[in-house]
């Protein structure tokens, strides 16, 4: 009862939508989450609860960290996209990977991103944020939810409260 409205987060409402449309869709999930124990953790935690809510239709995936190491890349949306993958979310990565958002884009494939990570910002002093469909959490200065000291983890489990409450005490689903 004392933890945040996730609501407040900057892009919830459209994260949670997108991800009640891919259900009523029956559309392919990935779940992109960073090869670290912040990103493993935040990947079981949308990985087990989407299943449970009855996603069905979820896969994931984590770079190896020494052939390909951090980030998220053009090349495995690539991948992903060919496997039928439609709504990536990632986890704990992404806020800079401006090249696999254009990828992703080029695809059709739309991406929640999530992370806690610093965007890129310009000379001026401006944020630089990459053409996701939208960025549930980011350390902005717009960002009046309280919430800038989560993890990604964190961010993933205030994004599934966020979803559980759509569904069952908003009744969502059909």
């Amino acid at each position: 009862s004392d933890l945040t409205d996730p609501y407040k987060m900057l892009d919830m409402s459209k994260a949670v939508d997108r991800l009640v449309q891919a259900y009523l869709s029956n559309e392919k999930i990935c779940i992109y989450a960073d090869f670290d124990l912040d990103g493993t953790s935040g990947l079981s935690i949308l990985d087990v609860s989407l299943k449970k809510i009855g996603f069905t239709n979820v896969i994931y995936y984590q770079p190896k960290r020494l052939a390909e190491g951090y980030g998220f890349h053009p090349s495995a949306v690539e991948e992903l996209s060919s496997q039928g993958v439609r709504l990536i979310v990632t986890v704990d990565v992404g806020i800079t990977s401006f090249a696999a958002f254009e990828k992703a884009n080029q695809l059709g494939v739309d991406v929640i991103l999530t992370d806690h990570h610093l965007p890129v910002t310009d000379d001026q002093g401006e944020e630089k944020l990459p053409q996701a469909y939208c960025v549930v959490k980011k350390k902005k200065k717009k960002d009046e939810s309280g919430l800038g000291y989560l993890c990604g983890a964190g961010v993933a489990f205030y994004l599934i409260r966020a979803l559980k409450r759509k569904f069952f005490e908003d009744n969502a689903l059909p």
